[in-house]
C-alpha cells in the first residue's frame, strides 16, 4: 500500500509577502525535496484591496484608475518580488518552482488554483499581511481548511 507522503507530487504554496512567507516557502521546499514534489508558489492580489484603491483614486481623480491597466503592472511587480524572494532563499541555483499570481478573493482563488494545478498539498503561513490573527484565521485560513480538496498544512508562527 502506497504511503500518503508518496502521493505528494505537487505542492501549492500560498505566499502573501508577510514576514511568514520566507519560512513558509522554506518549509514547503523541504517537504518537496523529501517527496520529490514540484512547487507552485501562488500569490493572490486581494480583490478587496483592488476595490479599495480604485475607490480612493477615483474619488480624488475620477475615472483614472483602470483595472485593465493596473492589474498587469501589479502582477509583474509581484512576479519580480516572488523571484527575488526565491533567489534570496535558494540562491542562484535554478529550482523547479513555478510562480503564479492571481487576483480575486484569496480563499476562492487558492481553491481554484489547487484544482487548476492538480496540487496534492496546500501549504500556507499562519497569518496574512494584516497580522490580525483572528481576522485572517477566521476568514481565509478557516475557509481553506473547510473547503480544500487536498490536505492543508498551515505553519505556526513564533509564539506571541
Amino acid at each position: 500500500m502506497e504511503k500518503q507522503i508518496d502521493k505528494i507530487k505537487k505542492i501549492l504554496v500560498a505566499i502573501d509577502f508577510s514576514i511568514y512567507s520566507r519560512p513558509t516557502l522554506e518549509y514547503a521546499a523541504a517537504v518537496a525535496k523529501n517527496t520529490n514534489a514540484r512547487l507552485v508558489v501562488l500569490n493572490i492580489i486581494n480583490q478587496i484591496e483592488i476595490d479599495s484603491v480604485q475607490k480612493e483614486v477615483n474619488s480624488k481623480y475620477p475615472n483614472t484608475f483602470a483595472l485593465a491597466k493596473h492589474l498587469p503592472n501589479e502582477i509583474g511587480r509581484r512576479e519580480l518580488k516572488m523571484e527575488a524572494l526565491i533567489k534570496e532563499i535558494f540562491g542562484s541555483t535554478p529550482l523547479p518552482i513555478e510562480i503564479r499570481i492571481g487576483h480575486g478573493r484569496p480563499h476562492v482563488e487558492i481553491i481554484k488554483a489547487i484544482d487548476r494545478e492538480v496540487a496534492d498539498l496546500l501549504v500556507f503561513g499562519p497569518k496574512g499581511r494584516s497580522n490580525l490573527h483572528g481576522f485572517i484565521f477566521g476568514s481565509v485560513a478557516e475557509k481553506l481548511f473547510r473547503h480544500s480538496p487536498v490536505p492543508v498544512m498551515s505553519l505556526r508562527g513564533p509564539a506571541e
